[in-house]
């Protein structure tokens, strides 16, 4: 057995912190201290190299990308029909739209789309059908933009993918992409009108920099598996919708919006 942590255990890891951001972000967010939002930015790129990681050890990657792009979609539809009978309006127009109803999370969507840009980026390495699939990259970049953390997530994929099987290579891409988003928020801040929020809170809302924290992760990872059932493997997609949408309600029903 190697030393270090297998893939399962990342999870419960991930799946924790997950929990807390969540919680934090629908019941708790002027109860629990600001920096709550840093520690728990490591929760998606984690998820996102687990299964960029996953691409090479499926049995089946079209089966893969089908189970991550149906679960999207029942996430989607779940947020559609809770945010309808909760009455969730968009704040611009104070009514309910198709905007209103698709608001929350559905990081589902977002890894499908990751999976299968890296599955493109994999066939034109291999020199498949090269046009085909430098147009589906382009197009699936542009949706990603669309998705939940799709803006933050699509250069991490690439660095992921890029660099795999050299850890020391994926964090220094990584730890450089961070410092790109540190100094944006840098800049926003000192940019911004004086005395509209402070530093701590700024950067603790700004937070897309604190995504390097994964990098103590990655290089705990040690390449196995780990418990391998049927709960280990279907776990996240029953816990994550599940969970999600039981604080949406409770929102509702707490605050009332």
């Amino acid at each position: 057995m190697n030393r270090g942590l297998d893939s399962y255990k990342l999870k419960l890891i991930a799946l924790l912190f997950m929990l807390i951001d969540h919680v934090h972000t629908y019941l708790t967010y002027r109860e629990w201290p600001q920096w709550i939002s840093l520690t728990t930015r490591f929760v998606s790129p984690l998820f996102l190299y687990l299964m960029i990681y996953g691409f090479y050890y499926t049995r089946s990657r079209k089966q893969y990308l089908i189970r991550l792009t149906v679960a999207g979609v029942i996430m989607m539809a779940g947020n559609i029909v809770i945010n309808y009978f909760t009455h969730n309006v968009d704040y611009r127009t104070g009514e309910i739209s198709f905007r209103s109803l698709r608001q929350g999370h559905d990081i589902f969507l977002t890894l499908a789309v990751m999976f299968a840009i890296v599955w493109c980026l994999e066939n034109i390495k291999q020199k498949n059908k090269v046009v085909l699939n430098v147009f589906m990259v382009i197009i699936l970049a542009f949706l990603s933009l669309f998705c939940e953390g799709g803006l933050e997530l699509l250069p991490m994929t690439l660095i992921i993918w890029f660099f795999r099987g050299k850890k020391s290579l994926q964090c220094a891409g990584i730890g450089v992409y961070c410092l790109a988003w540190l100094a944006k928020s840098l800049y926003s801040y000192y940019t911004a009108i004086i005395g509209s929020t402070t530093f701590y809170s700024h950067i603790c809302f700004d937070h897309n920099w604190a995504m390097f924290l994964v990098i103590p992760f990655i290089l705990l990872y040690n390449g196995e598996r780990g418990r391998n059932t049927t709960f280990s493997k279907y776990m996240f997609y029953i816990i994550y919708p599940a969970h999600l949408w039981i604080l949406m309600i409770l929102r509702y029903v707490i605050i009332g919006n």
